[in-house]
């Protein structure tokens, strides 16, 4: 006797779920190896952890800054261009403010303002110097260099990874030195 076409499968409610089961291994490994395939390579040491500029051009751009602030923006730029970005003064890449962030224990930070279609880089990118708490000379250019090494993709450096002490790239800017150092150069040459 022919089996009934219209009459269900013992197995066919055990079969459909762990069909939707296979699909669903295969959707999450997709997934994740585009994920994966999309992720930048690591490189030296404490690259990678800042944020990646759209290309080694970028043009620099105060708005009512302090004098200090003034002073941070120019020195950061400076040490930027001893690295492989070429910089200039204008609008459209770095944007630099100051405001009193008051109940922070920060100096400065820096964020991505304007990601690029993909996520994979930054098109504009925003740094805020901290006037809330008084600073030094010396710790204005600290600030200045670390947050610039943020918009060239260098990430924070420990006594470990800076043994020599020589790297503004410190995440307490009193145990920081004023300038990038030969890690902190080759670092940003290989991440942009």
């Amino acid at each position: 006797m022919a089996p009934d076409p219209l009459r269900p499968k013992p197995f066919a409610k055990l079969e459909m779920i762990m069909a939707r089961r296979r699909w669903a291994a295969i959707a999450v490994a997709s997934g994740a190896l585009l994920a994966s395939s999309l992720c930048s390579p690591a490189y030296a040491g404490h690259d990678d952890s800042g944020f990646d500029p759209d290309n080694r051009n970028q043009a620099v751009k105060g708005f009512s800054l302090t004098a200090k602030g003034k002073s941070a923006m120019e020195w950061g730029k400076s040490q930027l261009e001893r690295s492989v970005i070429t910089t200039s003064w204008g609008g459209g890449d770095i944007e630099v403010h100051d405001y009193a962030t008051r109940g922070v224990t920060w100096a400065g930070q820096t964020r991505c303002k304007d990601w690029n279609a993909l996520f994979t880089s930054c098109d504009v990118l925003t740094i805020q110097f901290n006037t809330a708490n008084s600073y030094d000379n010396w710790t204005w250019l600290v600030i200045g260099c670390h947050e610039f090494g943020h918009t060239g993709d260098l990430g924070h450096r420990s006594a470990s990874n800076d043994t020599d002490n020589n790297s503004c790239m410190r995440s307490n800017t009193g145990s920081a030195y004023y300038k990038f150092d030969s890690h902190d150069i080759s670092a940003i040459a290989a991440g942009t």
